[in-house]
């Protein structure tokens, strides 16, 4: 029987990963804060890509599971 993404997600981490999200920031923390999420998701995408994804598949708009052929 498959097992839900949630249910494997908790297989492999249990209760070791916690995300926790401030209430009140001023303007600059969450600039801040944005700013390294969106270069964790960058560094994530890259190490299971092989290579730096595109500004396209960054935005949605290229498809990430199709291959790119390189040359």
């Amino acid at each position: 029987m498959a097992r839900g993404i949630k249910g494997n997600f908790n297989k492999r981490f249990g209760d070791r990963i916690q995300v926790v999200y401030a209430q009140s920031l001023s303007p600059s923390e969450r600039e801040l804060r944005n700013k390294k999420l969106c270069e964790a998701v960058i560094k994530v995408l890259t190490g299971i890509l092989g290579r730096e994804p595109t500004e396209r598949e960054l935005f949605g708009i290229d498809d990430l599971a199709k291959v790119k052929r390189r040359k």
